[in-house]
């Protein structure tokens, strides 16, 4: 499941990432052409879920616990 949530986050930071939507969405947001807004983005903290240790996302092991993940 964590790798379906991942595909989707990097398929929407890709759309958010495009000129065309960017303009639509800037043009809607403003009601006019050329304003560029600014889309925050929320950056998803992931913790081990053995000992809620915050972790980089690339491990295969909790440095902490040694619990494995996924």
């Amino acid at each position: 499941m964590g790798d379906i949530i991942h595909d989707r986050q990097r398929m929407q930071e890709d759309l958010q990432k495009s000129d065309g939507i960017l303009d639509a969405f800037s043009k809607i947001v403003s009601g006019k052409a050329g304003y560029k807004t600014v889309i925050e983005k929320k950056k998803e903290i992931i913790k081990c879920p053995e000992c809620t240790t915050i972790l980089e996302g690339t491990e295969k092991f909790c440095p902490e616990c040694g619990h494995k993940l996924k």
